[in-house]
Formats: structure tokens, C-alpha cells, sequence
């Protein structure tokens, strides 16, 4: 094996970019991670990462769709992106104790309709952003019309001949 396969790994790797549009996802995991202050650049503040994956399509290759949400790490604000994520999964606001008792492993247990759009990156690269994170409801399908029953039995076709 070589040094680079035993000690490092290879990243910039890239996913395929979907097409805007909601899929049925799974969440793959929740890392958290230090990005960059917005007032401050070089301040490094703890962030969220919420890594989604496609459940159902994929690109030409097979490969699913990824897609990822930045998020800070307080939640209870209306505006701050951790809340909206987890009141839209969850479909209400959470309280404190709720927050505090919030199971990881049963939100990746659950699959996720992942509502997306496809944007041009500051790098000059089409991505997906997610839009809004609910629960997956199968659709709904219409149930097939009952077939007509013919109710002409013993009655004798008066145009026959």
C-alpha cells in the first residue's frame, strides 16, 4: 500500500449536480466543522454540516445526489438556518428539553423530501442549495376506477337479429 492510500485521503472529489426540484433523501450524517466568520474572515466559528443523500435517482453513472447544509450550531432564533432546518424535519418548533434529547440516529432512520436549487458558485461551478428539508410522504395515488359492470344479463338485445 502506498504512503498516500495509508495517510491521506483524496478530496475535491464531486458529486453530480441535480436538477432543481425536491427527491427522496436520506441524511448520511451531521459533522460539525469551523468555517469562517461572516464579520470576521479570519475568526473560525463552529458550524453544522448536514450531508443528504438520494435515495431513488442518481446521475448516468448510478451515483446518488448529494447535498449539503451549513449550519450554525444554536438553535431556538427564527432566523438562524439550525432552526429552520429542524422545524421544517420536525414540523414544529422544539423545545429546550426536546433540542437537548434530539436523537441523531433517528433523523438518519427517516427519509427526507430535500427541496433544491441549482446556483452558480462564486467559483464559476453549478451546485445544488437546499431550499427546505420535510418529511418524506410517499405521493398520493388516485385509486383505479372501478370497472363498469355490465347489468344486462338475461335481457335480450332488441337490435339483434
Amino acid at each position: 500500500m502506498s504512503f498516500f492510500a495509508k495517510h491521506a485521503s483524496f478530496s475535491g472529489g464531486s458529486y453530480p449536480v441535480a436538477d432543481a426540484g425536491a427527491y427522496k433523501c436520506t441524511l448520511i450524517d451531521v459533522e460539525q466543522t469551523d468555517r469562517p466568520s461572516f464579520e470576521d474572515r479570519d475568526r473560525l466559528e463552529p458550524n453544522f454540516r448536514w450531508i443528504f443523500e438520494t435515495v431513488e435517482v442518481g446521475d448516468e453513472e448510478g451515483r446518488p445526489f448529494r447535498f449539503t447544509q451549513f449550519t450554525k450550531t444554536a438553535y431556538g432564533y427564527d432566523a438562524a438556518k439550525l432552526t429552520k432546518l429542524l422545524d421544517g424535519m420536525l414540523g414544529r418548533r422544539l423545545t429546550p428539553q426536546e433540542f437537548a434529547g434530539l436523537d441523531l440516529d433517528e433523523l438518519k432512520a427517516a427519509s427526507w423530501s430535500v427541496t433544491v436549487d441549482t446556483v452558480m458558485s462564486a467559483k464559476g461551478r453549478e451546485v445544488n442549495t437546499i431550499q427546505s428539508v420535510k418529511p418524506w410522504k410517499a405521493p398520493v395515488r388516485k385509486p383505479l376506477r372501478k370497472p363498469v359492470v355490465d347489468d344486462t344479463d338475461g335481457i335480450e338485445d332488441p337490435f339483434a337479429e
